[in-house]
């Protein structure tokens, strides 16, 4: 069985190490597959693609992806080849994304910031008409996700999708975390269980005061360079 860690950010985004950094973190994990999901550019994704290719004694697969800002929230895109643009809603974004053979997740859908837009319903709230292929039931980004992540897990009772373990990691130190479980050891064999439906979200490390105190120390830049960003302009 192996662990696949798909929702990370570099600083290309709003993340706090490099896509090379990211790359040698998730090796030090022992994770052989990871997705970079910077918000709203393919950069650091495929700047982490091309490093791991070029350092295959790492053994990490890194799977391009990319966090979308949409009107419902956020959106994550596996497997891309081509730029998905922000500010459409979850429904053609979840389009986009299966026209160029990709696969659709939704992000933290109960967290206290899901990123939809002023006046637009949350993407969890439209689930029944949007074709995601995944959504989020543990997401680490936060040492109170947990709360988040009782409702998360609920979803798996309502919705044939396949449940994605992940860290929502802005900086390195908190890559793995949270896992997705699967049979196999590649981003194929990754993208066939997430399809099957056969991944096991895993919370792998607990949050302790040593990371709680790095974290907070962290979220100010984080924070700052993701209103910088934000296309949506931070709206709720």
């Amino acid at each position: 069985m192996g662990l696949a860690d798909c929702h990370i950010h570099t600083d290309f985004s709003d993340g706090l190490h490099s896509p090379r950094e990211v790359v040698q973190a998730a090796a030090r994990r022992g994770l052989p597959v990871i997705a970079v999901t910077d918000h709203d550019t393919l950069e650091g994704a495929l700047r982490a693609r091309d490093y791991s290719k070029a350092r295959p004694d790492l053994g990490v697969d890194v799977i391009v992806g990319e966090e979308v800002s949409t009107l419902n929230g956020h959106v994550l895109g596996l497997f891309l080849s081509d730029f998905v643009p922000p500010r459409l809603t979850a429904l053609r974004t979840v389009e986009l994304i299966h026209r160029q053979g990709g696969l659709a997740v939704l992000a933290h859908p109960f967290n206290l910031y899901v990123g939809n837009a002023e006046g637009f319903p949350r993407a969890v709230d439209l689930m029944d008409r949007i074709p995601f292929d995944g959504f989020e039931a543990v997401n680490h980004g936060d040492a109170l996700s947990f709360i988040a992540n009782r409702k998360a897990r609920r979803l798996a009772d309502a919705h044939s999708l396949a449940a994605l373990g992940n860290s929502d990691a802005h900086d390195s130190e908190f890559i793995g975390m949270a896992c997705s479980e699967f049979g196999g050891s590649t981003a194929t064999d990754f993208r066939a269980a997430l399809e099957n439906r056969t991944l096991i979200p895993r919370q792998v490390r607990n949050w302790n005061t040593r990371s709680v105190l790095r974290h907070l120390r962290g979220s100010g830049k984080v924070l700052k360079r993701f209103r910088e960003l934000d296309p949506l302009g931070g709206a709720v």
